[in-house]
């Protein structure tokens, strides 16, 4: 076991509580044994599952699960067990699987009973801080990595704010690339330029579309525009019929693939579904709690049309979306990061569960930010 920092003083956090509150306490760090370790945190992307689990939380927790950051200290069986070595680099993914059961030997680890979010639920970010050693979140100066930590390596020049767009990007791969069946020359219709609206874009560029729209309220103006750098084409829902204009831009041919990230319920649903061309595909993303939404089953027939669900993303895709972001050329780039503290981690919380976030989806919080 070898370890680049003293732990005497314990480590900082911001403790999200229950009614939407939060505060920053110390926690101590104990020592790790064989198969765990710490890793000092550089970044942690807040998303809009962080938003919504700061109000229904129901005891203190550590939220912060797009957690980037370097291996202070690592027992023997660890390193062995994740190939990596003190002072190394590396994302962390969210879940926190047994690594027994059928689904985690299938390679699903994400759909594990242990981890899955509507099941198990035990994840980077969500275990109560009452459970030792507390310090399972990313909104800290250090987060535990317990024996069933899913990990990936990440090139020592990475920047932190760039590699916290890992999992974002590589949830969007799988969305669009995967599920979506993307094929080059096809269009592309984006609901919602968020978090995941925007790394969305980043996923259909990549995959050869032909035409990339996105699709945002007025109030998402700024981010539209930050679409709209990335290369897409952007339709403000507020102010046009959508389905008339992107009718008029594919000469009436609708989207081949839509991607809901919005998820803001039946409307949304509607709405996406009626952009879906012959062939096409729709493909939900932003469910935030269950809801009923209709579908005309005579079209879906008819047009030969898919709908699928996804969430999470396939290791491999993590793995693709580093090797994109390394490389330095993605659109990602034109997306500003705003940087917060721990200290400032609640009241950002608050802030965008009001819808008074800052002009960029991409919010990272910055331990050493003061």
């Amino acid at each position: 076991m070898a370890s680049t920092v003293s732990f005497a003083g314990g480590a900082l956090a911001s403790v999200a509580l229950p009614g939407g509150d939060a505060e920053t306490r110390r926690f101590p760090m104990p020592g790790c044994d064989a198969g765990t370790g710490w890793l000092r945190v550089e970044a942690s992307g807040i998303c809009g599952t962080d938003v919504a689990l700061s109000s229904t939380i129901s005891a203190p927790t550590i939220l912060g699960h797009h957690v980037v950051g370097e291996i202070a200290e690592l027992g023997a069986a660890a390193a062995r067990s994740w190939g990596v070595a003190v002072g190394d680099r590396v994302v962390l993914e969210e879940y926190l699987p047994c690594g027994r059961c059928t689904t985690c030997r299938d390679g699903h680890y994400r759909l594990c009973p242990t981890t899955d979010l509507w099941r198990g639920g035990r994840r980077v970010g969500l275990v109560p801080v009452e459970e030792s050693p507390s310090l399972w979140g990313g909104n800290a100066e250090y987060v535990y990595l317990s024996e069933n930590t899913v990990m990936h390596a990440l090139p020592a020049s990475l920047d932190p704010e760039v590699a916290s767009w890992t999992l974002p990007l590589a949830n969007a791969l799988d969305w669009v690339q995967g599920a979506g069946e993307l094929r080059a020359g096809e269009t592309v219709v984006i609901i919602g330029p968020g978090y995941h609206g925007l790394a969305a874009v980043e996923a259909a560029v990549q995959g050869n579309a032909g035409m990339v729209i996105v699709c945002g309220r007025t109030e998402d103006r700024q981010r539209l525009a930050l679409a709209e750098k990335q290369g897409a084409v952007v339709v403000d829902v507020s102010t046009v019929d959508v389905a008339a204009a992107i009718a008029d831009m594919t000469d009436g041919g609708m989207a081949d693939l839509v991607l809901d990230t919005a998820g803001s319920g039946p409307a949304t649903f509607s709405l996406a579904a009626s952009l879906v061309g012959r062939f096409g595909r729709l493909v939900v993303a932003g469910a935030k709690s269950p809801s009923e939404a209709s579908i005309d089953t005579a079209r879906l027939v008819r047009d030969l049309l898919t709908v699928r669900g996804v969430r999470g993303r396939s290791p491999d895709n993590v793995r693709r979306s580093i090797d994109l972001l390394s490389v330095g050329a993605s659109t990602l780039g034109h997306v500003p990061t705003h940087a917060i503290g721990l200290s400032d981690v609640g009241p950002m919380l608050r802030r965008l569960s009001e819808g008074r976030g800052p002009d960029t989806p991409h919010v990272v919080v910055r331990p050493g930010v003061h």
